[in-house]
């Protein structure tokens, strides 16, 4: 099966039109038409129906849709793997991860393979949203990130880590940090600082609230990014749930205090995220080998290779 009709059917999904997409290609309309037709003839299926709207996807063309990404971007990144050989290095690796793992985690597993292999070009993106589409759309070599059950089906495998978790987080010498089991109704009456709206941690912490029938305590503060809502946390009264794996140093540094609440929902299994058919090169084997070992090291008790 020829890539250029699996690109060129992928486009056309994109853009939901022949024009937009031949414009996109660089390729005459009926070039492109042609295309996939081919691409129709070898499956035996119709992959697009023509709508007043423009190109529509039919079940087939969105059932192949991860296998033709895997593909595409299986030979764009073996294509970088054979031109860095060619120019002397050892290639180009992109690794994604929210901003606590970004951080707090992947700085020692950096600084170790930048010593191990001089000639690795290492890109590490920090971000909470779309990390696995845009996995799957070929930005990144891999995430490390929260193993969500909502990740896509197709296309991807995941590689458990170990289970971090989120802890109360406060001030040394806040009330709250006298407190010997932590109960909800103890939790309403202080002043919070915690995720926005859209984000992992505060949806876990709204559905630990409403399992016992309550609401959400109102927030002082509200901040995406974990530094400002630690830097706050250590100079006030506010209390936030964090991941504990963000807030190890300052713990040990006696700046925090973290009690952890009983609870599943504050459970974050983290895990590799890949491509499914990608064959890892030798320096993406390196950096999880090295990743693991800081795991191990740092007392995360890893899955086994």
């Amino acid at each position: 099966m020829d890539l250029r009709h699996l690109r060129n059917m992928l486009s056309v999904m994109e853009e939901g039109s022949l024009g937009k997409a031949a414009e996109k290609l660089h390729i005459s309309q009926p070039a492109l038409t042609k295309s996939i037709q081919r691409l129709e003839e070898q499956l035996g299926v119709k992959l697009f129906e023509r709508k007043a709207r423009g190109m529509e996807s039919t079940s087939y063309a969105e059932s192949l849709r991860a296998y033709a990404q895997s593909a595409c971007v299986g030979m764009t990144q073996a294509v970088k793997e054979i031109n860095a050989l060619k120019n002397g290095t050892e290639g180009v690796i992109t690794v994604a991860g929210p901003p606590m793992i970004a951080s707090d985690l992947l700085p020692d597993v950096v600084v170790r393979l930048a010593a191990e292999r001089p000639n690795l070009q290492l890109r590490i993106v920090s971000q909470n949203q779309e990390l696995f589409t845009s996995l799957l759309a070929g930005e990144f070599t891999l995430v490390v990130a929260m193993l969500y059950n909502e990740m896509p089906k197709i296309g991807l495998t995941k590689r458990w880590l170990f289970d971090d978790r989120l802890v109360l987080v406060m001030r040394p010498g806040h009330p709250a940090s006298k407190l010997k089991k932590i109960k909800p109704q103890d939790l309403l009456g202080y002043k919070w600082a915690f995720s926005d709206n859209d984000t992992w941690h505060r949806r876990r912490l709204e559905l630990y609230f409403e399992q016992f029938g309550l609401g959400m305590p109102r927030a002082s503060v509200e901040s995406r990014e974990p530094a400002i809502l630690k830097s706050i946390i250590m100079k006030s009264d506010h209390v936030g749930v964090l991941a504990k794996i963000g807030v190890e140093r300052e713990i040990a540094e006696g700046t925090l205090t973290a009690i952890e609440i009983d609870s599943p929902f504050m459970m974050r299994p983290i895990g590799i995220v890949r491509r499914e058919n990608d064959m890892p090169s030798p320096a993406v084997n390196a950096f999880i080998r090295i990743l693991e070992a800081v795991c191990r090291e740092r007392g995360y008790a890893i899955a086994p290779s």
